[in-house]
């Protein structure tokens, strides 16, 4: 079936043919530049054609619909352009052409342009493929909404950053691999500048989203960032050390951006994938692959070059460049490293096999210890680099060996515990970071020392011009970040190290620092702008399929035990003898103050239950059973696997002897846990117990440790006597009484009655079914066609596929409901008022990536932060399915519910308890402990819902859910790249004046 075009594809369409027009002339050897030079004019002019239906909410176009609605302010439908994974290629392809434009005016050659092209022409390609410009087949009511964890004002910076970075530098390599150093080496700096920017920002919107305090956690798409920045770092560092790696590390460069371009758009990262990886992703690839190739081709092409290079800058003792060429070479094994991590997965699942990368604490374990000494030594390189000059080799050397001497003891003091950096971290932890803070220390001071020495032996305007000031700026930023890293790092990632608090309003909790934080009022809200749930999700989305399971298993489930309820509720009233069974079983054990004994003739058995043997103690002979102080029990027992009651009838006794005519033929004295003594009478035996009277034909006698499961008291056998306290008599015949009649014992009571009598007894399911029968959900359980009418339809009922995942949901809903808060936070005399939004995005559960977006306070502490994230309160439910529901999900489906028939609201809280239990469908198969867990969600969701009030919110009763945690020293970590981002634009500018000035340098 052909892929609709929509209008906005056609500019990009055309720039594709004039691109490939002149990559084509550029391979046959034929200079038509001006075809390159204007579809890369096409394909940046087309961009703010693809904003349009964005900011004007067409949703005509495919990523419009998924990532736009009404409620979604116009600066933020502007950047949801890029939000999908269609527009983010778009995006890359745009600046791509515009490095192109600029790059193409002073590098006229023929390979460039054949690369470049290629370049824009799989990032324009993978964008086509990946929906960029796809029209919807069907004209959907309202957009499907942005992602609820996108919906920041860092969706501007960080993406526009990152995929800036990717496309400066991946068009800087194609320069560089083309013998372009100069201007290609600006393009380079500008981009390494925004992707260091890009991570940091990347780590911050995590920091500030997730409301766990981790601004890094291994994660995937993260991960290849920092792949692309090292291989990025590389180059520089070998540029003028091993200047014959350059044709590898451009080539190796272009391969990493493109790497983590597929590695985005596969299922590696759970945070940040946009789909499993199709034509668009494979297309990535192959550019990546093909690119490392050819890297790798140079790379043994001029590995004499390269060791006879490297040993050059070995011999000259240099300190700068054996500084440079060191901390090269570190930084050059881990991005081999990183980038191996992520190769093989990614061409795993290429392959459409199963691929993990280590992530979170598995990252940790699997990172962490190659990476570490690596870091350690590339600061080790900075001093040698920027004061190795000034210090000599000797007083180098002495640095180093003081730094390590340092670290080593602070590292061991830490670990034996002598001081604790992190106390509730391991010792390994505390002494990695006790050991790394000092090199990190001594190279931020190096870095300082060599621009003090600029400042002072150079002009101002030489020092703009000194690339060299820039550098050691970078380096500097980067000491300041591995510090503050060092520092946070386990605080951020911990949860050991956070406080939790239920704030309620008008009170106050004290902060670390001692700030506290008061909560002052609170209000709920609900959007009038709605999202459409129904047009692209049903019969499609894993949440549909659940929600469609989950009816299903409602109708026949619930359904099933409403009916069986009332029918035995029905049967009940109607029938004296079951009332009277259930109200004997209610007051069993009934005391009949008396003894009573039994003469008859009668064969005694015995019976072995782990053997299965059988001895027989007396053959028709008469026996004597003798019941001291007796009581009647009536047991109500349900069979757990059949749903059946069994009605059965003992008579308890605190002593039973059964005298039989001769001595017990046993060898043993005790008969326990798993034997019985059963008396099979030639008569039945009546037994006149008050009005009650009882016929037993035969008897179990059942000593008390059978009874208790092992925990009782045997029977003990003395010479014709079997005697046993607390034991019973279990009677095989009939009761019968005046009010109830004949009741056969043992005997079975209808299913029906089985469910009336269990819910009965039961008063939490007694509770619940009073409230369902109050609800609007009792017509729906009781009409048993009302389920099939909304998961079936005439249409689906036609289709081949039938009606799976068929939701007849209400197609609009509303598009967000809030938790307005107001807080104050009182330092000493000082106080602030907080005002926080907490949202509940509803297309998030129908999405299956949850909808609620709790907020994070971080509050400035000197370099530190205390992290405090608020969230709604949770509701307890009345079956125990997920035992608590945030607020917000409550009281968005109480809002929506006033405006939908009770059939809508079944479905839309079904589709609400699918997405809020998704993870249990991750492998496709629901046990029965989820399918009772499902369920219990949709029922406790339904009633909670109508029942809702805000005036008795449980905000009110328990408190807003707070939770804080100091983490120290974070914010280097947002400092630090911003120094090097700065300072690399700063070198790029002192190239530029440099070239302006004709130095060659």
């Amino acid at each position: 079936m052909a892929v609709p075009l929509h209008y906005t594809g056609i500019v990009p369409f055309a720039a594709g043919i004039l691109v490939a027009a002149g990559v084509a002339s550029a391979l046959m050897g034929k200079s038509r530049r001006e075809l390159l030079r204007y579809g890369l004019a096409l394909a940046v002019a087309g961009w703010p054609i693809y904003v349009i239906p964005f900011v004007t909410l067409d949703y005509s176009l495919k990523e419009a619909f998924w990532n736009t609605s009404p409620g979604l302010p116009l600066w933020m439908r502007i950047a949801s352009a890029w939000a999908g994974g269609g527009g983010s290629l778009y995006l890359f392809t745009v600046i791509a052409s515009a490095a192109g434009l600029y790059l193409l005016r002073v590098h006229r050659s023929r390979s460039f342009q054949a690369i470049l092209g290629g370049i824009v022409l799989a990032a324009l390609a993978a964008a086509f493929l990946n929906d960029a410009f796809t029209a919807m087949r069907e004209r959907p009511a309202s957009g499907a909404g942005l992602n609820p964890l996108l919906k920041s004002p860092w969706l501007y910076p960080h993406p526009l950053s990152t995929f800036g970075g990717y496309a400066l530098l991946a068009v800087a390599a194609a320069a560089m691999l083309t013998g372009e150093k100069r201007r290609s080496l600006v393009v380079y700096e500008l981009g390494w500048a925004l992707l260091t920017l890009g991570i940091m920002l990347g780590g911050y919107w995590s920091y500030e989203t997730f409301g766990w305090g981790g601004y890094w956690a291994w994660d995937p798409v993260e991960t290849s960032e920092l792949m692309v920045w090292l291989v990025a770092t590389v180059l520089p560092h070998f540029l003028v050390t091993v200047p014959s790696m350059s044709a590898f590390n451009s080539a190796w460069l272009l391969s990493s951006v493109f790497m983590a371009m597929y590695v985005t758009r596969t299922g590696l990262s759970p945070l940040h994938s946009f789909a499993a990886p199709g034509i668009g992703a494979l297309i990535l690839l192959t550019v990546g692959v093909a690119s490392a190739a050819y890297g790798v081709y140079m790379l043994a092409r001029r590995s004499e070059a390269i060791a006879s290079e490297a040993g050059r800058t070995l011999r000259s003792r240099r300190p700068y460049a054996v500084g440079l060429l060191a901390a090269g070479v570190a930084l050059f094994v881990s991005a081999v490293f990183v980038y191996g991590t992520l190769f093989l997965p990614s061409l795993l699942a290429a392959t459409g096999h199963e691929a993990t990368v280590p992530q979170m604490q598995s990252g940790v374990r699997y990172f962490h210890p190659v990476l570490y000494p690596l870091l350690v030594a590339m600061l080790a390189a900075i001093p040698l680099a920027f004061i190795g000059d000034r210090i000599g080799w000797r007083g180098y050397a002495a640095l180093l060996v003081s730094a390590a001497l340092v670290s080593t003891i602070f590292g061991l003091a830490a670990y034996k515990g002598v001081y604790l950096l992190a106390p509730l971290s391991p010792p390994e932890t505390n002494a990695m970071m006790a050991f790394g803070i000092p090199w990190a220390v001594i190279a931020a001071a190096s870095a300082i020392a060599y621009i003090a020495y600029r400042l002072r032996r150079s002009r101002a305007q030489r020092l703009l011009a000194d690339r060299l000031t820039g550098v050691s700026l970078l380096h500097f930023g980067m000491a300041v970040t591995v510090l503050g890293v060092l520092l946070s790092g386990t605080y951020a990632f911990n949860d050991k190290y956070t406080w939790y608090y239920q704030l309620k309003p008008g009170e106050a909790i004290s902060l670390p620092g001692g700030a506290k934080l008061v909560l002052e009022d609170f209000s709920y809200g609900i959007s009038n702008s709605t999202v459409d749930i129904h047009t692209n999700y049903v019969g499609r989305s894993t949440t549909y399929m659940l929600a469609w399971s989950l009816l299903n298993y409602v109708k026949t489930d619930l359904v099933e035990f409403i009916k069986l309820y009332n029918q035995g509720r029905e049967i009940f009233n109607n029938n004296l003898t079951i009332r009277w069974l259930l109200d004997t079983a209610k007051k069993s054990p009934i005391s009949l103050n008396t003894s009573i004994a039994v003469d008859a003739n009668a064969t005694v058995t015995l019976y072995d239950l782990e053997t299965n043997a059988t001895i027989t103690l007396a053959k028709d002979e008469p026996a004597k059973i003798l019941l001291e102080n007796a009581s009647l029990r009536l047991d109500l027992n349900m069979d757990p696997n059949t749903g059946i009651i069994s009605v059965n009838l003992l008579i308890m006794a605190d002593n039973l002897t059964l005298v039989l005519p001769d001595r017990v033929p046993l060898d043993q004295d005790k008969i326990g846990f798993h034997q019985y003594i059963e008396a099979e009478f030639d008569q039945p035996l009546e037994l006149s117990l008050g009005d009650t009277r009882v016929v037993v034909e035969r008897a179990g006698i059942l000593p008390e440790a059978l009874l208790l499961a092992g925990q009782g008291s045997p029977l003990l056998a003395t010479g014709n006597r079997i005697t046993g306290s607390n034991a019973a008599l279990y009677i095989y015949g009939y009761v019968e009484t005046p009010e109830a009649g004949r009741v056969d014992t043992p005997s079975q009571l209808p299913q029906a009655v089985t469910a009336y009598i269990v819910s009965t007894l039961d008063p939490t399911a007694q509770r619940i079914l009073n409230m369902i029968e109050n609800s609007t959900l009792y017509k729906l359980l009781v009409d048993t066609t009302a389920i099939d009418s909304i998961t079936k339809s005439p249409k689906c009922l036609g289709d081949p596929h039938g009606c799976i995942g068929y939701v007849d949901a209400p197609r609009l809903v509303p598009e967000t409901a809030w938790l307005d808060v107001k807080l104050r936070v009182d330092n000493g005399d000082a106080s602030k008022t907080v005002n926080v939004r907490i949202r509940f995005e509803a297309y998030g559960e129908i999405q299956g990536i949850h909808g609620l977006v709790s907020k994070v306070i971080p509050i400035g502490l000197g370099l530190d932060e205390i992290y405090v994230v608020v969230s709604p309160p949770v509701v307890e439910g009345h079956l125990g399915g997920r035992v608590a529901y945030h607020e917000l999900l409550v009281y968005y489906l109480h809002e929506a519910f006033k405006h939908l028939p009770p059939k809508k609201r079944l479905a839309l809280a079904a589709l609400m308890a699918a997405g809020y239990n998704i993870d249990v469908f991750n492998d496709g198969v629901v046990d029965v402990e989820e399918r009772q867990q499902l369920e219990a969600t949709l029922v406790d969701l339904y009633l909670l819902a109508e029942n809702f009030s805000q005036a008795n919110s449980t905000i009110a009763l328990e408190g807003l859910h707070v939770q804080v945690k100091i983490i120290p020293g974070v914010r280097l970590v947002w400092i630090g790249p911003i120094i090097m981002a700065l300072a690399a634009v700063y070198a790029a500018a002192a190239r530029l004046v440099a070239a302006k000035h004709g130095n060659k340098e």
